[in-house]
């Protein structure tokens, strides 16, 4: 295929996944019908929370066994598996809408829950992993794409439902049981990883190693050349299974798999620097793999030895967990206040308020998401500095939020927390996965990201449960059967005190991470002139 066609090939893959991961985030829209549902079907808010941290346990569960998946099949299969548990997932919950109070058992709807959790982490694995792999020299900025549709989503599906469907919960949830699986199913047809055109050199079969181990450089070819990250997947590829090693031309700029703990080494490295990797057939280990050879793949249990592993894990968690109790919980919020603020607002009003809060976060993510993809390849390229500084941004930021989260109680300035969260956390996914990639390699990308989202599991639930218990706290039984609570910021405020700590102990952690990077870069310069 003509180098043109594969050109045009990887910008279609890239849409498809794009479209994928735009179907695959409607677990952030819970919020937006949250407080309908439990009002038609009699729930607590502690229940209505397990509900939607139900849901993204299933996300964040889910992560290992689908990255495994995603890295062992390709991620076509993935996809397809979570548009089936799209569809599945979300049907039944439409039916509770639709029938009432005593249709469905909590415990039924968080499986439920959980199940739309784990489409969108299979589908969304998988259309990550296929645009990083189809754009090897700029994974930051190809990753930024699917990244942000993913933090759009909520806007999108809550502008679908309330243009076409205004103040009908139930509709809405019909729309993103159809239009999720059907998007993700259609888009599965038009994803595949292409092989990167000019980047191969055709070594016959015959010259492999019968262990298929890449082929060792000599020192001269190592000062003029890197392995660029490549990845065939089986079935997809238009390059014979004898084209399985590619050289790529020598970029002057830093290599984009440099570790954000280790400096990146020159491209001028000797023939013990050029060290084997195992490779399956059609893949390639990238450049960062090459030039650290402990940090080749690593993947599974060698993680828990690396304490990068542990730093980046916390640090996710804290930040995470904080950015689900606010994107779980606004139309709490949001009743919560106009409750206090304008009791005499029409429930239809304050569904619309919702809405536009839950549109505000994701606008704001998808923003933070594009911001952080394109501006960490500029800052490390351009500037050298290390994209972690963008998690030290999101902190702040998060910071920020907080703050004001404890101190509105107009409900026409909460946009204030809603803008803040959103965008906070945007700039921390969209440029967590290239960090993982970089520090602990591509090819294990999906399963070490989605190891690494466990620790969203358990601080998302944590927090979580614990704005619902506080909600709860404050709440009356009204004559109906349903709870809610009319005082205001008093209903959620001290859910917030427990956020702001985190947040903060995670700005700490991350100005450590810099620190530490900045300590072994200083002894690894000095063993370097020593040798």
């Amino acid at each position: 295929m003509p180098d043109r066609r594969l050109r045009i090939a990887r910008f279609v893959s890239l849409a498809a996944s794009t479209c994928i991961a735009l179907s695959s985030g409607t677990n952030y829209v819970y919020s937006a019908y949250a407080p309908q549902l439990a009002t038609r079907l009699h729930l607590t808010a502690t229940e209505s929370n397990l509900i939607g941290t139900f849901g993204n346990l299933g996300m964040y569960l889910s992560g290992i066994p689908s990255g495994i998946l995603v890295d062992s099949k390709g991620p076509r299969l993935p996809v397809l598996i979570g548009a089936a548990a799209l569809l599945i997932g979300y049907y039944p919950m439409y039916l509770a809408m639709e029938s009432g109070k005593g249709s469905t058992s909590i415990f039924v709807l968080c499986f439920f829950s959980a199940l739309t959790g784990a489409g969108s982490c299979s589908a969304f694995g998988g259309a990550m992993k296929a645009a990083a792999l189809n754009f090897p020299q700029n994974r930051g900025t190809a990753t930024a794409l699917p990244l942000a549709a993913f933090g759009l989503s909520a806007f999108f599906f809550s502008f679908i439902s309330s243009w076409l469907f205004p103040g009908n919960t139930s509709d809405f949830l019909l729309v993103l049981c159809l239009a999720t699986s059907s998007i993700v199913f259609t888009s599965f047809f038009f994803l595949r990883v292409i092989p990167v055109p000019g980047a191969y050199s055709t070594i016959p079969s015959r010259d492999m190693p019968e262990n298929n181990r890449l082929h060792r450089t000599k020192s001269s070819e190592g000062r003029h050349s890197s392995v660029m990250n490549s990845y065939v997947e089986p079935g997809t590829s238009t390059i014979s299974r004898d084209t399985i090693i590619a050289v790529a031309n020598s970029d002057p700029m830093p290599d984009e798999g440099s570790s954000f703990l280790t400096k990146s080494s020159s491209s001028g490295g000797s023939e013990e620097d050029q060290v084997d990797a195992e490779s399956n057939c059609g893949q390639v280990v990238g450049n960062s793999d090459v030039h650290h050879g402990h940090h080749i793949d690593i993947r599974g249990w060698a993680l828990t030895r690396k304490t990068e592993f542990w730093l980046l894990f916390c640090l996710l968690g804290l930040l995470t967990g904080t950015g689900l109790m606010t994107i779980n919980n606004i139309g709490h919020s949001v009743q919560a206040l106009w409750a206090k603020f304008a009791p005499d607002k029409h429930p239809d009003y304050v569904q619309g308020q919702q809405s536009m809060h839950v549109s505000i976060l994701s606008l704001f993510s998808f923003s933070g998401r594009i911001l952080s993809g394109v501006s960490s390849d500029i800052l490390y390229r351009k500037y050298g500095l290390q994209r972690l500084w963008l998690i030290v941004a999101s902190a702040s930021i998060f910071s920020l939020a907080q703050l004001y989260a404890l101190a509105v109680e107009n409900p026409n300035r909460l946009w204030l927390v809603s803008s803040l969260s959103g965008l906070g956390y945007g700039v921390l996914f969209g440029v967590y996965p290239t960090i993982i990639s970089e520090e602990f390699g591509l090819h294990g990308l999906s399963q070490n990201w989605g190891t690494m989202t466990v620790s969203a599991v358990i601080s998302g639930q944590i927090f979580n449960l614990f704005y619902g218990r506080v909600y709860d706290d404050h709440s009356v039984i009204t004559p109906e059967g349903s709870r809610e609570c009319n005082l205001g910021l008093e209903c959620y405020r001290n859910s917030y005190w427990i956020t702001l700590g985190a947040v903060l102990l995670g700005l700490v952690t991350a100005l450590g991470a810099i620190q530490r990077h900045r300590r072994l870069s200083g002894y690894a310069s000095i063993s370097t002139h020593s040798a």
